[in-house]
């Protein structure tokens, strides 16, 4: 993916999921912190000025804390766990990770991932497969079992995180699923 205009909203949440996964050094290197800057800048974001130009191991390490200090384990507990069940539902794998999963076997995505159905990486994944499918596919997903929980997940990281990275994550994550306002606006 580079940042220049031709770019389809399904690569865009494809590329949004990556940067949402746990950073290995096998993928967030250099290139992938590169596209990443460059569509801060496309956006005109100020964080773009907070990522250095390239991945140094302090970088990548910083990263890998914040990551699992947001997501995965901090004390007393997790800030910001990233499965819609948890805010919709208050308890991880329950009715929303139910019903996220009935409704992509009933559009032909089946997990094979060790994740539950209502993580935010596989969310993405799946609105990507929509998109791609078809221009707006990915809307009824986004509106139903996406945006209800994103929105107490984003003010949970943009209260509670360190690090730029994944502010501006959010703010893109935010960015992209939101409805288009349909007077224009």
């Amino acid at each position: 993916m580079s940042s220049s205009s031709g770019i389809k909203l399904f690569e865009i949440f494809r590329f949004l999921a990556q940067v949402m996964r746990y950073p290995e050094a096998d993928w967030f290197h250099d290139e992938f912190l590169s596209v990443y800057k460059n569509l801060l800048v496309d956006l005109k974001w100020p964080e773009s000025a907070a990522m250095p130009d390239q991945v140094s191991p302090q970088f990548l390490e910083d990263i890998q804390v914040e990551y699992t200090r947001l997501f995965i384990n901090a004390v007393p507990h997790v800030v910001a766990p990233p499965y819609g069940s948890i805010y919709i539902d208050g308890t991880l794998n329950s009715t929303t990770a139910d019903k996220t999963r009935d409704y992509y076997r009933k559009h032909g995505f089946d997990i094979t991932t060790n994740e539950f159905p209502d993580h935010i990486v596989t969310e993405l994944d799946f609105a990507a497969l929509r998109e791609e499918e078809q221009e707006g596919g990915s809307d009824e997903f986004l509106a139903h079992y996406f945006r209800p929980w994103f929105d107490k997940f984003k003010d949970q990281v943009l209260a509670e995180c360190e690090h730029p990275y994944f502010i501006s994550a959010v703010k893109m994550i935010d960015f992209f699923t939101c409805a288009e306002e349909e007077d224009g606006v």
